[in-house]
């Protein structure tokens, strides 16, 4: 299937779902999720009209960004996240992008292509958004293989941060 194929479908899919792709509402002042609890289960729509299912992947680890189209931080993080899915094979994780907002997804496509060596999920309704207390975008939270939280950071902190997260994982789940 071609893009102006794929960009049509998801579109219909998306229109036909909803009445309108609102903004988010506001975003929460709570907390972000806390270290050592329990993964709040999700499944989202990706761009590409594929679900992706948190509970799916249990057994590898994951790397949440949460971001929203209206804040222009996605087009700077863009390449650093590229860049963080080139490592997933050795490091054994998977990336997703969370939208908390549609508002200027025609825009994200028209400068991507949608063409992400990962997912990125629609979260209309921002319900995945509100069950992490993403109170800032970007955030990022890394889920380890048992599904609970293992890191939370309100902004992007870098791909060693993230990496280094992933490794020490990585290597506290080989040593049990």
């Amino acid at each position: 299937m071609n893009y102006r194929t794929t960009t049509c479908i998801l579109t219909a899919v998306l229109a036909l779902s909803t009445p309108a792709i609102p903004a988010a509402p506001p975003i929460s002042s709570a907390t972000a999720v806390d270290v050592g609890q329990q993964a709040p289960a999700f499944t989202l729509i990706d761009i590409h009209g594929q679900r992706v299912d948190l509970e799916s992947l249990r057994g590898h680890t994951i790397v949440l960004n949460f971001w929203a189209f209206w804040c222009d931080t996605w087009k700077a993080e863009l390449p650093h996240l590229k860049e963080l899915a080139k490592h997933e094979g050795d490091s054994q994780f998977t990336t997703i992008a969370v939208s908390v907002d549609g508002t200027r997804y025609p825009e994200f496509i028209r400068l991507t292509h949608g063409d992400l060596p990962f997912p990125v999920c629609l979260d209309i309704g921002s319900k995945v958004t509100h069950a992490y207390h993403v109170a800032h975008v970007p955030t990022v939270v890394v889920i380890d293989p048992n599904g609970r939280i293992a890191y939370s950071h309100y902004g992007y902190p870098g791909n060693d941060i993230v990496l280094s997260q992933v490794r020490r994982i990585g290597r506290s789940m080989a040593s049990r």
